[in-house]
């Protein structure tokens, strides 16, 4: 079986348990790997101890990937309710976000063909994996059920975005058990940026994950063909996670006004956003609710964002922000030229930002539910 390392600490106070889990075996093949993004028996042990001896009230999942779908049926059996906010499409989706390889949107799952179809292309594209494709289908089908039936054992679930709740809700779960509570952050470090000087260049910033599905090439394609001297777009994430996407997005960059910042620690977001006149999400697949548009409104900058996913309801369109059609680099361009150009349109923007999703309130919408929620409820 797989080795197994608990460690019990404290973290800021907060007994915590981690836990690493080494597989071995079958637990190491292809096959293994899969499963074990879902089920993990050696977990599920460490899980029910922690439960007999911590004894909790209410447990709160903020996700159960590469631990263990039963988790949630786990705390069910021992008496104790559970929460669970989804942050992403993973009980729904093999691969979490709904967006083929290719950047299409996923259309459903074909009895499972289409997700095994989805995961060999993003991960075995060779003939022999196409060939095999058939027989893989009953694995996603068996997963979909596992990870579904998981879902189902939360008392609640929690929706950072109405768009999310809206494809599970769509995908057969039940629309009462929901709450929509926004993400917070502590934002105490971001400030209200000042005014762009008039005429300089418009200070473009990207800030999250260098991921293909985040659509940093398509804002790279659309800075491409701005003005020399017009605009400055600086790129802040990590380069060393996907590695071969971010040198693509250096190659294709042609723009001398396009800078690589690498990765951006969180108490220096603040600095970057006082520095920025605009923050662009271009994401092609279906965000949820990143949390860079309210680090973006904590500092009163305008947002242009696809019109994807739960983007199209964090962003107003001509209000707060600018939308436009995901993937499409010249409508992009045209939403940054009309902020170079149109007189009045940045300040516009601007004066109409709401606040930041307050963290406090945030708190208060989860402690309420853990009183109504929690054993003795």
């Amino acid at each position: 079986g797989p080795l197994l390392a608990e460690l019990d600490e404290q973290v800021d106070g907060v007994e915590t348990r981690r836990v690493s889990l080494a597989p071995r075996g079958l637990g190491a093949s292809v096959a293994g790997v899969f499963v074990g993004t879902f089920l993990h028996p050696a977990i599920e042990d460490s899980f029910a101890r922690l439960l007999a001896t911590w004894q909790p009230d209410l447990v709160h999942f903020q996700h159960v990937m590469a631990l263990s779908a039963r988790l949630p049926a786990l705390a069910a059996r021992a008496g104790v309710p559970a929460l669970l906010t989804l942050h992403d499409y993973w009980f729904i989706c093999g691969n979490s976000q709904l967006i083929w390889p290719d950047a299409r949107t996923c259309r459903g799952k074909a009895l499972g063909m289409n997700c095994v179809r989805c995961a060999a292309a993003a991960r075995f594209p060779s003939p022999l994996a196409t060939a095999a494709r058939p027989a893989l289908a009953p694995l996603f089908l068996y997963r979909d059920r596992v990870v579904r039936q998981a879902a189902m054992q939360a008392r609640r679930l929690i929706s950072p975005s109405r768009f999310l709740m809206e494809q599970y809700v769509a995908a057969g779960f039940p629309a009462e058990r929901f709450m929509v509570l926004e993400n917070a952050l502590p934002l105490e470090q971001i400030r209200r940026v000042p005014w762009r000087a008039a005429g300089g260049p418009l200070r473009v910033t990207y800030l999250g994950s260098l991921a293909w599905q985040k659509g940093v090439h398509v804002l790279i394609e659309a800075v491409n063909g701005l003005p020399p001297g017009s605009a400055r777009l600086r790129i802040c994430g990590d380069p060393s996670v996907f590695a071969g996407y971010a040198g693509r997005l250096r190659q294709a960059a042609q723009h001398p006004g396009i800078e690589f910042m690498g990765r951006v620690a969180n108490e220096q977001v603040g600095e970057v956003l006082a520095d920025s006149d605009v923050v662009v999400v271009p994401s092609v697949w279906y965000e949820n609710s990143p949390m860079v548009i309210q680090e973006a409104r904590a500092a009163g900058v305008p947002v242009v964002a696809s019109g994807h996913g739960a983007l199209a309801e964090k962003v107003r369109h001509e209000v707060d922000g600018l939308v436009c059609p995901a993937g499409d680099a010249a409508a992009l361009r045209r939403a940054l030229l009309r902020l170079l150009d149109e007189p009045g349109l940045l300040e516009r923007l601007r004066k109409n930002i709401p606040p930041a999703a307050d963290m406090a309130r945030h708190v208060q919408g989860l402690e309420e539910l853990y009183r109504v929620e929690g054993r003795g409820g």
